[in-house]
């Protein structure tokens, strides 16, 4: 064993003293060191020495960001009832679903924070100012008719504004239609009051049953990034609320979290919300008042912190007296990376690789300030690709493969080909900071519902289509009760076809469900391929308005652009067929063999043996000058850092910055190439104090020089 592998079992020893003497702690540990490694480890320890040894029903409590991060930790950790690895939401859900008198308390509560909110909007918002601008009488007028009219609303919602004002005008008459005329002159405004209202009557109902003892119980919806008070279901975040409401006023459920999760560990805690730090600071304070043994340790590092509600530095001041253990060694990357990372962050940590031998490791910096960004970053990632076949080191153990991290999901959609749909969805009544969740995301179930209907509509055109799909794949358990003549006849018709766009998809679904011969056999395949209902998909005129519904309620959701809606709906609809299949396999997580495109933030806990960094100024059009800022803060003289720094939000920003080029460039295990494409010349010195020299990129294509 060598110097290095002693002194990092000695730190792992650090770990479980403090667990033999029920301290909490914070393992602070940088990219690439073992970190869920050492996590590992401690759980096996617990297990083994803690909770076996004294044969206790007792069980152990661990807590990351990601599903993904959860079936990687089962997945090394083996099979074990004594270890509950689960999301935080998993686990709260789980420990606070019980307890039904204080959740219901709970949600009356927010009902009425909820209800006192709509009150304020309605008087205040701008949106409202023609509500308020009606006499007393008039407003009751309004509301009188609109209650007694919810169908034409839930109607007509998704029409254009002509469409949706003339069926208004069309049931009305008399006094109310002269109201309404005025009303609907900014149809936006007129549905958002109306949808207020709406929402304020089910909430004041669902208020009502509550008190009236009518309803009993309240719920978690793990599906869905938006509450339902009135269906009484709630989301992610409120669950989080809930379950530090809970702690903080019901000491009972303390005792209980204690008793049955004496120890509770934290995965990625810089990425983890607020309430849960301080919901497990509650129940530390509390153990230590009641002398009850329980404690609490967080892996993590605070320079990889890149979402906007983590943590990151503030868990000292939110959770104090908490033992640090550093962890310096990288077992990841070749020294030359790990020596760019600690420039980067600058920090206590300063890593060293824990093999002598990783010391063949390359990082080069070039810059080319390019109209045409894109196809420079492609020549420069085909110059990458040959130099590294090239290369005299190449061996049996060595990729060839390039990982090309990028800035934007505009830049990564357009380089994974898929650039359409990311546009169209954009286009969409979907936020912009909502679009890497919602139409992005690789866990299923947090994707906007119509992105997920299109996703497995797609899904199932590329299971028929492809050559090795089994009859599993596209009917599923129906297979059984098919059988091979029938499964073979439906995907020979479907094959036949020629299919250019989602609409021509769409519409061969809709032309077999209509034919008596193949229809059971599509509803089968709906059936196991889409989450659209059953009674959505056993009818040709079903599955169109379903569809057709589906995407007007992304497309319209209230929003002003609703004389769009049909215009957004056909830009959807027209997709190329092509590109949602590259989308699908970006999802699904299905990579070429030569070059891979990512965000940045994408790779968290990724590793990769060649990296390549595109750079720019800007992270989009709502973050000017991101990296330039970062780099010329960097040239500045200590006194002007110090005073740029002392403006906190500043100083959020910049470690942001710094926070995404340490993960971006800690992914790399021996080659790094970056590429700036922007005028570096006011910003140089700030590269060079991180990077070292840096060249301007000068490649090109020899046919194109030739043929001019």
């Amino acid at each position: 064993m060598t110097p290095n592998e002693i002194r990092e079992k000695e730190i792992q020893q650090s770990i479980f003293e403090q667990i033999d003497n029920f301290r909490s702690f914070r393992f602070n540990a940088g990219a690439g060191s073992g970190k869920t490694y050492a996590l590992i480890e401690t759980l096996k320890y617990v297990s083994v020495h803690k909770i076996l040894a004294k044969n206790s029903p007792q069980k152990i409590a661990c807590v990351t960001y990601t599903n993904v991060a959860v079936n990687e930790i089962k997945a090394r950790l083996g099979n074990s009832d004594l270890v509950h690895v689960s999301t935080i939401h998993e686990r709260v859900w789980d420990v606070i679903k019980r307890s039904q008198p204080e959740l219901l308390k709970c949600h009356k509560e927010k009902i009425e924070e909820t209800l006192e909110h709509i009150d304020q909007e309605l008087q205040n918002s701008d949106k409202s100012r023609f509500f308020n601008g009606l006499s007393e009488g008039d407003q009751r007028s309004l509301v009188e008719f609109v209650f007694e009219n919810k169908d034409i609303y839930y109607r007509v919602k998704n029409l254009n504004a002509a469409g949706f004002r003339g069926a208004y005008i069309q049931h009305s008459s008399g006094e109310v239609q002269s109201i309404l005329r005025g009303c609907l002159s900014n149809i936006a405004n007129f549905k958002y009051v109306i949808a207020l209202l709406y929402k304020k009557d089910n909430l004041q109902k669902c208020f009502e049953r509550i008190i009236e003892g009518r309803e009993k119980r309240v719920t978690y919806d793990s599906k869905t990034n938006t509450d339902r008070l009135h269906y009484m279901k709630f989301s992610h975040d409120t669950l989080l609320e809930y379950g530090l409401k809970l702690v903080t006023n019901h000491k009972t459920l303390c005792r209980i979290i204690i008793d049955t999760y004496p120890y509770f560990f934290i995965d990625e805690y810089q990425d983890t919300n607020e309430n849960v730090v301080n919901l497990l600071r509650t129940i530390h304070e509390y153990a230590e008042q009641k002398s009850k043994n329980w404690m609490v340790g967080y892996f993590g590092d605070v320079a990889q912190n890149i979402y906007e509600d983590g943590i990151g530095e503030r868990i000292i001041d939110l959770h104090g007296e908490l033992f640090d253990i550093y962890k310096e060694f990288n077992r990841r990357s070749h020294v030359q990376i790990i020596e760019i990372a600690n420039k980067i962050r600058d920090d206590l940590i300063v890593q060293e690789p824990i093999y002598e031998d990783k010391n063949h490791g390359s990082v080069s910096f070039f810059h080319h300030n390019s109209e045409d960004k894109i196809e420079t970053a492609k020549q420069f990632l085909s110059f990458y690709s040959d130099e590294l076949e090239g290369s005299p080191d190449l061996d049996s153990h060595s990729s060839c493969k390039i990982n090309c991290l990028v800035l934007t999901n505009q830049l990564m959609a357009d380089l994974n080909e898929f650039k359409d749909v990311y546009d169209a969805f954009k286009a969409s009544t979907i936020y912009y900071d909502q679009l890497s969740t919602l139409v992005l995301s690789r866990q299923l179930e947090k994707l906007h519902p119509t992105v997920l209907n299109i996703y497995h509509l797609v899904k199932l055109y590329h299971e028929v289509t492809k050559s090795e799909a089994s009859y599993y794949d596209i009917f599923g358990a129906h297979s059984k009760n098919m059988t091979f003549s029938e499964a073979s006849l439906i995907i020979r018709k479907i094959k036949g076809e020629e299919i250019e766009t989602l609409d021509d998809w769409c519409n061969l679904i809709i032309t077999k469900l209509e034919n008596e011969d193949l229809r059971k056999n599509i509803v089968r395949a709906l059936d196991n391929c889409t989450n659209f209902d059953r009674s959505a998909i056993e009818t040709s005129e079903a599955f169109r308005a379903a569809l057709i519904d589906s995407i007007h309620s992304l497309m319209l959701n209230g929003a002003e652009q609703q004389d769009e809606v049909e215009q957004k709906t056909k830009m959807i609809l027209e997709l190329r067929i092509r590109s949602l299949v590259c989308w699908l396999n970006f999802i699904d997580g299905f990579e070429s063999d030569k070059i891979s495109y990512h965000t940045y933030h994408g790779t968290k806990g990724e590793e990769y043996d060649n990296v390549a960094i595109i750079l720019e100024h800007n992270f989009g059009s709502r973050n000017r000058n991101k990296f330039k800022n970062y780099f010329d803060l960097l040239q500045k003289t200590g006194e002007e850092r110090d005073t740029l720094l002392s403006d906190q939000n500043f100083k959020n920003r910049h470690t942001n910055t710094k926070n995404l080029l340490y993960v971006a460039c800690s992914r790399a295990v021996k080659n790094l190439k970056v590429l700036y494409l922007d005028d570096i010349s006011e910003i140089k010195n700030g590269i060079e104090h991180i990077f070292g020299e840096v060249n301007p990129w000068l490649y090109c294509d020899i046919e194109s020089i030739t043929s001019a």
